[in-house]
Order: C-alpha cells, then sequence, then structure tokens
C-alpha cells in the first residue's frame, strides 16, 4: 500500500485494499432481493439495487450480460456476480453476471411485464404476420439437437414432405446462455434462402421454458423476413416467443404439420382430383361444340353455301371479262390519241415540207430565213428530202407583193 509524504495512504489505495479485501474474503455472490430504481443506460448497461426490509447494495449488469426478462421495480430477483468497490465514488457494489426471477409468481411477474413491453411495441400485431407457404421446399428448424422435439420435427416432415429440405440449425433451449443462441439461430437461417422456420422445444415446466420469455427471442422473431412459427411445450404452454411468431403451433409435431399443410399423399390425391375434374371439362367443351358444329353444318345457310360460292365465282368472272373489255377498249382509243399527237408533232418539225417536194436554202451552213433577200448570197445548197444541190446565184429579181 503506497503512503504519502506525512506517511497517510492515499484514497485510491485504500480503496484498491478495501476491493482486494472484498475479492478474496467474499469473491462470488448470489444475493436475492427486490429490484429498487432500475434504469437502463444509453449504453445498455443497466443500473439498480437490491434491497430488503433492513439493507440496500447497488447494483450493475453490464450490456454483455444476457437477460432472459425485463426487470421492474418491486421485482424480487436473485443475482449472482462479483461484489467490488466502484473506485469514483468510494462504494461497493455487485457486478452481476445473471439474474432469474425469484420463485413462480415472480417468474409470471416478469413474464406479463414482458408482454406488456412488447405489446406496446407492436410485436404482437396481427397486421405484420407473414402468411405460411402453401407448398415450403426449404425448412429451417432451432432447437436442441438432442431433444425429442427435433425428432418429432424430421420424422414428421420426413412423412408428409419427403421432397423438403430441412436446415437445422442447433440450440441449447434451456438455461442462462439459451436466450442468446435461440436469436443467434433465428439470425443466421434468415441468411439463408428458406420458406419457413420453426422454432421451439419439448414440453416443460415454466423455468425450462424460459428461454422462449427472453426479450432478445422475441426481437429476433420480429426481425425475422422468414415466416416463423412457433412450437414451445406443449398445447396449455404459451410464451412470448407464441405472440410474437407469425403462427403458433401446440406442439413441435403440430408445427412440423402446420408447415407442411398438404402432405405428399393428399397432395397427389388432388392433383389427381384436378386433372379427373379438367379432363371432364375439356369433354364436356368438345362435346357442345362438337354439336354446335353439327347445327351449323345441317343449317340451310351452311348447306347453300356452296351454291353462293359458284354464283360469286361466276360473278367474278364475269366482272374480269368487263374489265378487260374496257382495258382493250381504252388502250386502242388511247393509242389512236398517241398517234394523232406523233402525226401533228411530225407536221411540225423544220425538215416535215421536204417530204413533200419542198426544198430548203441554206449559205454558209445556216438555213437562209423567207425575209432575208439571198442579194448577198453568192452560192448556196439546195436541200430536198433525198438530195443536196449547190447553186450560184446570178441575179436576184424581188418579187412585188400583191394585195
Amino acid at each position: 500500500m503506497s503512503k504519502t509524504i506525512d506517511g497517510a495512504v492515499s484514497v485510491s489505495a485504500i480503496t484498491q485494499a478495501i476491493a482486494q479485501l472484498l475479492k478474496e474474503g467474499i469473491g462470488e455472490v448470489r444475493v436475492t432481493g427486490e429490484i429498487s430504481g432500475f434504469k437502463t443506460a444509453y449504453s445498455g448497461h443497466r443500473y439498480f439495487a437490491l434491497k430488503d426490509d433492513a439493507a440496500l447494495i447497488d447494483c450493475v449488469m453490464w450490456s454483455s450480460k444476457p437477460l432472459a426478462f425485463i426487470p421492474t421495480d418491486g421485482m424480487r430477483v436473485v443475482v449472482g456476480g462479483k461484489l467490488t468497490i466502484y473506485p469514483t465514488r468510494g462504494k461497493y457494489q455487485i457486478d452481476c453476471d445473471s439474474m432469474v426471477a425469484a420463485g413462480q409468481g415472480d417468474l409470471y411477474l416478469a413474464f406479463e411485464a414482458l408482454k406488456r413491453n412488447l405489446q406496446a411495441r407492436g410485436f404482437f400485431n396481427p397486421e405484420i404476420k407473414q402468411p405460411l407457404p402453401l407448398l415450403p421446399l426449404n425448412i429451417g428448424v432451432v432447437t436442441s439437437p438432442t431433444g425429442a422435439a427435433i425428432q418429432d420435427i424430421l420424422s414428421t416432415l420426413k412423412r408428409r414432405s419427403p421432397h423438403c429440405h430441412v436446415y437445422v440449425c442447433a440450440a441449447t433451449v434451456q438455461g442462462d446462455t439459451a436466450p442468446v443462441e435461440v436469436a443467434a439461430a433465428i439470425r443466421r437461417l434468415n441468411q439463408l434462402d428458406l420458406d419457413v422456420i420453426i422454432v421451439g422445444r419439448g414440453g416443460g415446466s415454466l423455468e425450462d421454458l424460459w428461454a422462449f420469455n427472453s426479450l432478445e427471442v422475441a426481437e429476433a422473431i420480429y426481425a425475422s423476413a422468414i415466416p416463423i412459427v412457433s412450437a414451445v411445450g406443449h398445447e396449455t404452454d404459451f410464451t412470448i416467443a407464441d405472440f410474437v411468431a407469425d403462427v403458433r403451433a401446440a406442439t413441435p409435431t403440430g408445427a412440423a404439420e402446420l408447415v407442411t399443410q398438404c402432405d405428399r399423399a393428399e397432395l397427389l390425391q388432388q392433383i389427381a382430383g384436378y386433372q379427373q375434374q379438367l379432363t371432364a371439362n375439356v369433354n364436356a367443351s368438345l362435346q357442345q361444340y362438337r354439336q354446335k358444329i353439327h347445327i351449323l353444318t345441317n343449317s340451310y345457310g351452311f348447306q347453300n353455301i356452296t351454291s353462293q360460292i359458284k354464283t360469286y365465282q361466276q360473278q367474278i368472272d364475269e366482272t374480269e371479262s368487263l374489265m378487260q373489255k374496257a382495258m382493250t377498249r381504252n388502250l386502242r382509243q388511247a393509242k389512236t390519241q398517241l398517234e394523232a399527237i406523233a402525226a401533228h408533232l411530225h407536221s411540225l418539225h423544220p425538215l416535215a415540207p421536204l417530204q413533200r417536194g419542198f426544198a430548203l436554202l441554206r449559205h454558209q451552213d445556216r438555213a437562209i430565213a423567207a425575209h432575208e433577200s439571198l442579194t448577198n448570197c453568192d452560192r448556196i445548197e439546195i436541200v430536198r428530202h433525198t438530195e443536196i444541190a449547190h447553186a450560184k446565184i446570178e441575179r436576184v429579181i424581188p418579187k412585188e407583193n400583191s394585195d
């Protein structure tokens, strides 16, 4: 123990000495008492006091320590832990590792307290319940791997739906670690592509089933994206998990029957029934259509359809003949018009008069117009239809115009 200059010990030193004495002289303790001033810090750590008629002791329970229920003031509990010193204030306290309700009556109080809390938070709201799949293929199971419940579930699933794939996530279902293990198993199965999850165990006392009355399990079920069937205990047993789950089954066997609503034999029988009904419906429809076809084929309109078709064909032939004649007539008229236009255009050609005996006079490769005089031309070309003559101009005599 360290000392100051004048020989007195420091506050820290005496506090450490007392803590050492408590650790060595008392060590682990189990204390029963009534909760007083319970509160949960933002960090998740819980602070409270235990009291009886004559004394009071402070307690702390860290957030890493699981709780199977929500403690409230006035509740009698049993805590286990170590007696330590809180140096800052120099007071002793119990560093709690566990907490359980004291007695059957107190367990019921803890159950009701958690139930009220979760109901107020909407955990039991029917509107958020997920429907079970009609024909699940992948089924998850959270339970003890050694209990009778797992055997009942597996044998029922194998008998009713041998085609299903079952994924068992083992968890302790009783004891201090059970709430954490069951909640962790539910979260792990939610990482798989499953259709439904069964969570449960066989029957037992209220203490045996207490893991399914825990906040951890309730929150894991509430957060599950996969529908969950709760199957805890017997038909008369009700737990918090039953209220939070999407569907409650009376027993583990009942849960397996619920998730396989149609077993293989029933399903095959239903399919056979549907097939017979479908065949009967198709045959009835075919018979109705046969009767309609028979009535139509024997009706006057259907019997007369051949003669009507022949009449239409004859009308088409007559129409075609008229169209051919009209086209021939129109083509002939068009040809006559084209020939007349061609003759007219030909008569307008500058050289057309040559065919009628006229001649064209040219001088220096240029035609001499009618108004031009030949006075300035010494030689000219006389162009006829079939020949060209070269002539020399000796004299030009003007022609007198007459009225």
